[in-house]
């Protein structure tokens, strides 16, 4: 009988039966035993038909059945009840949902069909409160129907769609109300959403019990009452207890001493009656101090500003910064540095504060005592069969011979490894090891790693499931890339595969892993899950404007199409008319056109003063290949501005590959014809007749490499790009003409705290058999992004244009500088940017600008007109990027150029 329960436990891990039964018949030669199982079916795909209300995502949540699920039967009952939960709880209370189960008997899957039947969304009816007087809930009632909670997203009532957002922001929103009103511990539930279905209508009751008045004072000191929510657990817990009173003082010494009050006290007090509770805070901030030394003594292995950068205590600098100090502070340094020096193997580190109050400075010191260091002395890899093994993996193990011993580094060694085999298809890996006191060595270990690698786990057949109009081929084209039958299972591939699917933009979810767990087998089948997204989106918008066309006249400044923006000083003025008429807007878009993930799309803007429309096609796979193509059309025609009419047309058709599997380098090439056309120019000199009606047929080709770690403020990394474009006559253009550019930046990290940062640019534009190049092709620089010394597009050949608002009055005239542009480009940017310990987030720079924007491509040019310029700058991070201010100094400006220029602008230079 064991050895049958052996075969039976056996039968059971390979995950293939649902039920295994023995059936046991005597023979004459012994007893004939017959095994008889029931195959398992796991869940494929779960469809939700008719829920057009709630997105896939959310509908997969709330009946929640995890990939690698055996069918039961009572998943669909437990599925279909959740399903009712959440319709009913976000307004659908007469919903209905009927389940069905569709077998797919070849690979062993069940998908879960659930019929849903939203019918019509409920909307408010009473709104009652238990628990509150009457006067409390007539309070509560008009709050909720108030302007303000409506602008705080918490407006409940009578009429309104009944939704779990909305009960969610309301309950939100009285619970604020009582805080305001000093009840501080207040209770707000919802107690029952009654549904009345000839009315069609919920009837709400909140359950609210406000609570003792709380009163909190705080005496000798002002803190603001957005500082007092965030420092006092009182409002978070929505309780009042003896111990939340004393951490709430605890919270106020350390703010006061992070402010330098480094000697403040806090004695708190805490007195509840029947209905109300008093909360009194005696702040005695002290004088302010400063930090003026933090030294480290007793340190060997680590140097003094490896252990600061550890921790949050800082030393003041300059007269605005007094440093960063308090009692909590110094705790976390000492666990901060301990933790440091155990992860290198000091086991016994001790590490003692001491704080030297001088009156108004103090200095801080942390005696370390480093104690032996431990080490490995022998490393063995071994495998299951205690053999001596190599390790699979890419980079070195942190534990190896003389080198550190520490639990956090053999910690490590075990995620990187097993990752490693995970990735190669060992799923099934097991990383056991051991560590030892070498003999006679007190501080040495003998370290041995048993890896299990477990059978290889390799892809057996391919299950495409969930496709309805994206075409079979076309996705596993796709997912062949990392996953075909024979390849190892590894789990980064089926995870790069599935960001593969994403990225195709038509699919709303994906999933792909193995039908079953891997417990032993060396093949398993693969399923591919998709659910495609809505295929058709629409945006209408429709209006009436009213439009002074006076165009960007009044920032004392004009952008015409294929010119940069240029100043037409103080004196010019413009018709001030305003007009008036609808304005109207349409985009419709189209997914997965063919089945091949391709996008379709058309826009258009139409109104009295600008009309526009756009078509473009995008397809992330051309022909099955790894180019992405994108074509589009646009025309454009305006009048928004009095000095010109602007007519504008575009087509362009690019494809674009991806040539690393980290992204980070980008080829593209790509064919454009514009046309633009300026008419009714009101001031004749600004724009130069052969600028006028411009034709361009071009091919280009560019390349990018992008290694930043963070594009918008790089701290290492590179950002190199290079294009080459052709402008031929013989293809329709209006002149003929080459354009090359070329830039490379890099960014190294000197100090952990300075990052050096370079950018050169080169570019060159030659005309071919005695044409031009027009002016929007020539190149333009001086400004925030080029050379600082020089406003914006000011550097280069200028010609001066007389701009007058009555050219028969010779007072309204004034003579600007236009842009010519250059043949040729040429800059260099070097800064160093650096922390500025004033306050978290803000930042400095010194920089140097070199080079110009040159007539013609010749030597001599560029060393007589080469210019320098030197600056300084603040940057403060933002969640969008840096805040920038930069100061630029113009060592040799041109005659008529202000030698120092100063910048506002977001985002770093380069």
């Amino acid at each position: 009988m064991a050895a049958i329960r052996e075969s039976i436990a056996a039968l059971q891990k390979t995950a293939l039966f649902s039920q295994v039964q023995v059936k046991v018949e005597p023979d004459q030669s012994g007893v004939h035993v017959t095994f008889i199982v029931q195959p398992a079916f796991y869940v494929g795909m779960v469809y939700f038909p008719g829920a057009k209300a709630f997105s896939y995502t959310r509908l997969l949540q709330a009946v929640n059945i995890p990939d690698q699920t055996p069918f039961t039967e009572d998943l669909v009952t437990k599925g279909k009840d959740a399903l009712l939960r959440l319709f009913r709880n976000d307004g659908f209370f007469a919903a209905g949902v009927e389940p069905e189960t569709q077998r797919d008997e070849k690979h062993l899957v069940v998908n879960l069909v659930y019929h849903c039947t939203l019918d019509k969304r409920a909307k408010i009816g009473e709104v009652s409160f238990q628990g509150a007087t009457e006067q409390e809930a007539a309070e509560l009632r008009r709050a909720l129907t108030s302007l303000w909670a409506k602008m705080k997203g918490g407006s409940l009532k009578r009429g309104q769609p009944y939704t779990q957002a909305r009960m969610t922001k309301s309950l939100d929103y009285l619970r604020r109300r009582l805080e305001k009103s000093e009840h501080l511990t207040p209770v707000v539930r919802l107690a029952s959403s009654a549904y009345d279905a000839p009315t069609h209508r919920v009837h709400v009751t909140f359950e609210v019990q406000p609570g003792p008045l709380v009163s909190i004072r705080v005496n000798g000191a002002h803190v603001w009452k957005r500082t007092l929510r965030r420092l006092l657990p009182i409002y978070d817990e929505n309780s009042v207890d003896k111990e939340l009173v004393e951490e709430g003082g605890r919270n106020l010494v350390s703010y006061f001493q992070s402010k330098s009050y480094f000697d403040a006290r806090v004695e708190s007090r805490f007195e509840q009656q029947d209905d109300s509770i008093k909360v009194v805070y005696d702040v005695h901030k002290g004088n302010k101090h400063r930090v003026e030394e933090l030294h480290f003594e007793g340190n060997h292995y680590f140097s003094d500003r490896e252990l600061e950068a550890r921790i949050p205590i800082k030393k003041g600098h300059l007269i605005l910064s007094r440093g960063r100090f308090s009692s909590d502070l110094v705790r976390k340094s000492v666990v901060s540095l301990k933790a440091f020096y155990q992860n290198d193997g000091f086991a016994k580190v001790k590490v003692e504060p001491q704080v030297r109050d001088h009156e108004p400075q103090i200095d801080v010191t942390f005696r370390i005592v480093e104690g032996e260091q431990d080490l490995v002395n022998t490393l063995q890899v071994v495998n299951a069969g205690n053999e001596p093994v190599q390790p699979q993996t890419t980079q070195p193990l942190n534990l190896a011979p003389g080198k550190p011993y520490s639990r956090k580094l053999l910690e490590d060694d075990r995620s990187h490894v097993l990752a490693e085999y995970l990735n190669r298809g060992y799923l099934n890996a097991h990383f056991d090891s051991r560590a030892a006191l070498a003999p006679e060595e007190a501080h040495r270990f003998d370290v041995v790693y048993k890896i299990d690698e477990g059978p290889l786990a390799r892809v057996g057949q391919v299950t495409l499931l969930g496709a309805q109009r994206a075409q079979p081929k076309f996705i596993r084209a796709i997912t062949e890339e990392n996953v075909k039958e024979g390849q190892p299972l590894s789990e980064g591939k089926l995870l790069s595969s599935e960001s593969e699917l994403y990225n195709l933009g038509v699919f709303d979810w994906a999933s792909i892993g193995p039908l079953r767990p891997i417990a032993g087998q060396e093949s398993e089948e693969v399923l591919v899950k998709v659910h495609e997204s809505k295929r058709n989106t629409v945006d209408v918008g429709a209006g009436f404007e009213v439009i002074p066309r006076s165009g960007n006249v009044p920032v004392g400044a004009v952008a015409v199409p294929g010119l940069p923006p240029v100043s037409l000083g103080r004196k010019f003025t413009t018709s001030q008319k305003s007009f008036f008429g609808p304005r109207f807007s349409f985009q419709f878009a189209r997914r997965d056109l063919r089945g091949r993930a391709e996008t379709g799309s058309i826009g258009f803007v139409f109104s009295r003063l600008d009309q526009r429309g756009t078509i473009t096609y995008a397809d992330p796979r051309l022909r099955g290949s790894r180019w992405a193509s994108l074509f589009s059309v646009s025309g454009e025609r305006t009048t928004e501005n009095p000095i010109y009419t602007a007519e504008l047309g575009q087509a362009s058709w690019q494809i674009e590959r991806i040539l690393d599997a980290k992204r980070t380098k980008t080829v593209r090439v790509r064919y454009s014809f514009q046309r633009t056309n300026l008419s009714n120019i009101t001031i004749p000199e600004l724009v130069l007749p052969q600028d006028q009606r411009v034709r361009l047929s071009t091919f280009s080709a560019e390349y990018v490499r992008d290694t930043r770690d963070q594009p918008l403020d790089a701290h290492h990394g590179q950002y190199q790009t290079v294009s080459f474009g052709v402008t031929p006559t013989a293809l329709g253009s209006s002149s003929n003409f080459t354009r090359f550019l070329g830039q490379t930046a890099f960014y190294r990290p000197i100090k952990p705290w300075l990052v050096w940062a370079n950018n050169f640019r080169v570019g060159f534009a030659a005309p071919l058999g005695g044409s031009y190049v027009p002016l929007s092709e020539r190149f333009f620089s001086g400004g925030a992004d080029s050379l600082r010394g020089f406003p914006i597009n000011g550097a280069g050949p200028q010609r001066p244009v007389a701009v007058c608002s009555n050219p028969s009055d010779t007072s309204t005239c004034t003579v600007i500088s236009v842009p010519v542009g250059g043949h040729m480009l040429a800059i260099v940017n070097t800064e160093a940017r650096f922390p500025i310990p004033l306050r978290n987030g803000l930042g400095g720079a010194v920089f140097y600008d070199g080079g110009n924007v040159y007539s013609a491509v010749n030597f001599h040019q560029f060393t007589s007109n080469y210019t320098n310029s030197i600056g300084f700058g603040i940057r403060y991070h933002t969640p969008v990027g840096p805040l920038r201010i930069d100061i630029g100094h113009n060592l040799n400006a041109p005659p008529g150029v202000k030698s120092t220029q100063w910048f506002v602008t977001l985002g770093q230079a380069f």
